[in-house]
């Protein structure tokens, strides 16, 4: 059936790109969840560490954990808050966002390199059927 290699080759496609990105994350002994939340932070520094977890997925003890290992990783710190001193904002440090930055261009890279060879009119296919897939993927997750 040509929808199940299709699907197929869908998932060696995510698998693949996964493992090549995983190594990047490898530099810095990180996963992609402990990334994906310097990232968060990143964008919404004004988000506490509870909508964090929320946003994220993670229960609050793992949430605890995950930030643990990123303070002691040198990747985030905690700063008391203006407002109230008993609570603490996250902050990514320098070296934190010197990381991000350096995945962020490892990603343009890698993304470029994947697309090597096709011309815009190839690459405008693949979008539209991709969205497609996406929009029908979500029409089956809204279902379920």
């Amino acid at each position: 059936m040509l929808e199940t290699d299709v699907a197929m080759q869908l998932k060696a496609t995510h698998q693949k790109i996964a493992q090549i990105l995983q190594y990047k994350i490898d530099e810095y002994d990180l996963t992609f969840g402990q990334l994906f939340l310097m990232m968060k932070i990143n964008d919404n520094p004004k988000a506490n560490q509870k909508e964090l977890a929320k946003q994220m997925r993670f229960t609050e003890g793992a949430m605890s954990s995950v930030v643990k290992r990123l303070i002691n990783l040198n990747m985030l710190k905690q700063v008391p808050l203006e407002a109230d001193l008993r609570y603490n904002r996250l902050v990514v440090t320098d070296l934190g966002k010197a990381m991000i930055r350096d995945y962020k261009e490892y990603l343009i890279k890698i993304y470029q390199d994947i697309f090597d060879g096709f011309n815009e009119e190839e690459l405008e296919k693949l979008l539209s059927a991709l969205k497609k897939i996406n929009n029908n993927l979500s029409k089956i997750n809204s279902n379920v």
